[in-house]
């Protein structure tokens, strides 16, 4: 599990009206200052995407990424990550390649 301290549970309106985000097929990534000494990260899926398992399952691996790279990812910002669900593969999208996609896009704005 994600560390309690590092779970975002409010202010979600606020990073999504915000300026700053990331695009990826799979993803996007909201990010903004959060004036603390670690980042806080948030999950979004709509219920498109599938019933609730698969929803759940694919949160699961994001959260376990992030939490198995948490050392290496920048203190003081709050991330949320809109998992698109115009993907019909998730059932096919594998642990490695979740976490080589999270790991790149978060390289290409400076965070790691």
């Amino acid at each position: 599990m994600l560390p309690y301290k590092n779970r975002l549970k409010s202010d979600f309106s606020k990073l999504f009206k915000g300026k700053d985000k990331f695009i990826n097929p799979y993803f996007i990534i909201f990010y903004q200052e959060n004036g603390r000494d670690f980042s806080r990260f948030g999950f979004v899926i709509r219920k498109k995407l599938g019933k609730a398992v698969l929803r759940n399952k694919v949160k699961r691996r994001f959260r376990f990424v992030i939490r198995d790279n948490l050392d290496k990812i920048e203190s003081g910002f709050d991330f949320i990550f809109l998992i698109n669900h115009n993907l019909s593969n998730w059932k096919d999208i594998s642990y490695e390649d979740i976490k080589k996609n999270i790991l790149e896009s978060l390289k290409a704005i400076n965070k790691i």
